[in-house]
């Protein structure tokens, strides 16, 4: 090392400086690595809530999508029955299926006819 002067650094000044260095450096390890703990002990937190609140919102849209499904089916039967009722209406509205339905079931006879009943 041309033009330099090394000094020595045997010197207690020098042993004292750079075992305080040393010193800062553990310090700064040791809060650096509480502040990292700390991060990330918050950071499990905010996930394990979250994580806690998808899985409920996930239970819950697993109830609904089967709720509806549910809805679904009985909606498609009402429909089929409300189909056969209107059909039911439009006859009852033609007179002959009317007097046939009358004369069947209510065993009504016009003027000057006779009913018989056979047994099965």
């Amino acid at each position: 090392m041309k033009g330099r002067n090394v000094y020595s650094l045997d010197t207690p000044y020098a042993q004292q400086k750079t075992a305080q260095q040393a010193a800062d450096k553990a310090y700064a390890r040791k809060i650096h690595k509480r502040r990292f703990l700390a991060m990330i002990g918050i950071i499990g937190v905010f996930v394990l809530v979250f994580g806690v609140q998808i899985w409920k919102n996930q239970r819950q849209l697993g109830r609904v999508n089967a709720q509806i499904q549910q809805t679904q089916t009985q909606l498609t039967k009402q429909k089929s029955k409300q189909k056969q009722l209107n059909s039911h209406i439009k006859e009852l509205n033609d007179p002959e299926y009317l007097q046939q339905l009358i004369r069947s079931k209510y065993n009504y006879a016009k003027k000057g006819e006779t009913i018989y009943n056979f047994a099965n």
